[in-house]
């Protein structure tokens, strides 16, 4: 091989590594390999049913329940957003942005034609109006907490739809696997950088290869 050529060689080993640096590396995640389990025994299944408000019944796993956890903490765990009436005694006024403020206010007491009933159910059981709050009501594993919103011209039956079953449960997911991490693929600036590194790099060889054939005899 000619002493001209080497300098070729040693830019494309050069800008292979440049070029691997900076190419983007993809996580492996949990949704991808079908790894996702279902609700457990040891979790708790929350349901929030809408009703009036429209829309369907949203069934959730709250995991990693303290031992003396309440049915709130399965509800945030779940990933709900719960706003509370302010006076002395709060009551859950909106579950997830709903009902708007047009039809509850949130003040004191609640204001609006309808509220949150809160229930709850063993596994196989039926489901029974809580005897307390949800800051109250201790929660164990494998049980089962509903909200579901109720007009009050409709009286004091709640029909919850969603049964407290072991299929219900099994058709709960655990988890909705693991994200990418953005630490794991670079930036478009680093990228950018990396290109224009390769492309100076280019230059200088060229350069160099250049002046050597200037120089032979």
């Amino acid at each position: 091989m000619r002493s001209s050529s080497r300098p070729v060689l040693v830019l494309a080993v050069l800008l292979g590594g440049l070029l691997a640096d900076g190419a983007p590396a993809t996580a492996t995640t949990a949704s991808d390999s079908g790894s996702i389990a279902a609700c457990t025994a040891d979790d708790v299944v929350v349901v929030v049913e809408p009703a009036s408000l429209g829309g369907e019944p949203d069934v959730r796993c709250a995991t990693g329940l303290d031992a003396d956890a309440v049915a709130q903490d399965a509800l945030v765990a779940a990933g709900h957003d719960l706003v509370e009436t302010s006076g002395s005694t709060p009551f859950v006024c909106r579950v997830d942005g709903r009902p708007g403020t047009d039809d509850e206010r949130c003040g004191a007491s609640l204001s609006g034609p309808g509220y949150w009933a809160f229930l709850v159910a063993d596994e196989g059981g039926d489901w029974t109006f809580a005897q307390t709050g949800l800051r109250e009501q201790r929660v164990e594993p494998g049980q089962f907490v509903a909200l579901r919103y109720q007009l009050l011209a409709d009286g004091e039956d709640v029909p919850v739809q969603t049964r407290p079953t072991v299929e219900t449960r099994e058709r709960t997911p655990r988890a909705t696997g693991i994200e990418e991490h953005d630490a794991l693929r670079p930036s478009g600036a680093e990228t950018a950088v990396t290109v224009a590194l390769a492309l100076v790099l280019l230059a200088v060889v060229v350069g160099i290869v250049v002046v050597a054939r200037r120089r032979r005899p």
